[in-house]
């Protein structure tokens, strides 16, 4: 039906802008992007001098990970005025970014934040570049001048604090969650953070109280799951039963979660199940070829199995490996809460 009113509007050979732009609006505000490109393009074809036409056709653009046709209609985007301006240097950055050219992206967003610092958006899109390019504490004065501005904005303090963590200042980061937890207790990534901070700080009972809170959450973080069974792991697996329920929650909610097969695993082996051990391990392996940890347990149940040919080559393989645990669970915390950032980052704007 809505492509049907879609076709019946363009039909009309005089539309006036306006008519264009909500109606653009409307179809991205409802996810249906393709729609909206031929409602802003339609704008864009008949009023070229239109700078909110080409604003709005490039993040539907971008929203389809189109990301070439987006960056080629703000690009060439008419800006007259300065607000025009701003918002072209700023959209563009954020395309940069998602095509993964960060120095052109750092140096967009950061123009348009200099100009409009008080802009959530443009901290979260300058913040986000600066903690994928490492640059912890650029990122984290980002942040900490745009919440200065924002005082009740959940994300920007979420940047702060992740930040901060990421940036090996493990007392500020939960200082930093504690009181963004205590502001909002049903913002699921405050908990997130600040469970995988105190897990990292070795407090793994209080680690598991935030766990099992966030989990009472309506909408819970899925990693909450994979959080609760490892703070019960490194607490030598007493409860595993618990454990293995909530690593099949969190497997089922979370795609391709290595860490959680090999977590599995793990308690499989320790309980002497060796089948659905070597099942959930040799996934492990298959989905991060490079988890030195998936191997050394799978060196050990093929052996327990009676096969020394294949623990022999996963011993071979955790030997040129290596790699420490505790950086691939930091890994995971900070993909995660990157997306959780970038989501509303790419929330759609409308100008």
């Amino acid at each position: 039906m809505a492509a049907e009113s879609l076709e019946k509007l363009l039909d009309d050979p005089h539309l006036d802008s306006g008519i264009l732009l909500r109606t653009g609006i409307e179809f991205a505000q409802n996810s249906m992007y393709p729609e909206a490109v031929r409602a802003f393009s339609r704008c864009v074809r008949d009023y070229p001098a239109v700078f909110e036409s080409h604003y709005n056709l490039a993040l539907a653009e971008l929203a389809q990970d189109h990301l070439a046709q987006a960056y080629a209609v703000i690009d060439q985007a008419p800006h007259q005025s300065e607000p025009d301006s701003i918002a072209r240097i700023y959209l563009r950055g954020k395309i940069e970014a998602a095509m993964g050219r960060l120095q052109p992206a750092e140096q967009d967003l950061a123009a348009a934040f200099r100009k409009e610092p008080d802009r959530e958006n443009f901290a979260l899109d300058l913040g986000l570049v600066y903690l994928q390019a490492h640059a912890y504490r650029r990122s984290e004065e980002v942040f900490a001048q745009s919440w200065a501005l924002n005082p009740h904005s959940n994300y920007l303090q979420l940047g702060l604090a992740l930040a901060q963590f990421l940036d090996g200042r493990t007392a500020q980061s939960l200082e930093a969650s504690k009181r963004l937890r205590a502001s909002s207790p049903e913002f699921s990534p405050a908990g997130l953070l600040l469970g995988f901070a105190l897990y990292f700080d070795g407090n793994f009972a209080e680690a598991r109280e935030v766990a099992r809170a966030g989990l009472r959450l309506p909408n819970p973080e899925p990693y909450l799951y994979y959080l609760e069974a490892a703070t019960l792991l490194k607490q030598h697996g007493a409860e595993q039963a618990q454990i293995l329920d909530d690593l099949n929650m969190a497997e089922r909610r979370i795609p391709n979660c290595a860490l959680c097969y090999v977590a599995s695993g793990k308690v499989h082996e320790q309980q002497n199940e060796l089948q659905p051990a070597l099942a959930d391990l040799e996934k492990a392996v298959r989905l991060a070829p490079d988890l030195s940890e998936g191997w050394y347990h799978l060196a050990s149940v093929y052996a327990r199995l009676g096969k020394p040919e294949e623990a022999a080559k996963a011993r071979a393989r955790f030997q040129t490996i290596k790699t420490n645990a505790d950086e691939r669970e930091k890994q995971l915390m900070r993909s995660v809460l990157l997306e959780s950032l970038g989501a509303q980052s790419h929330a759609p704007h409308a100008e």
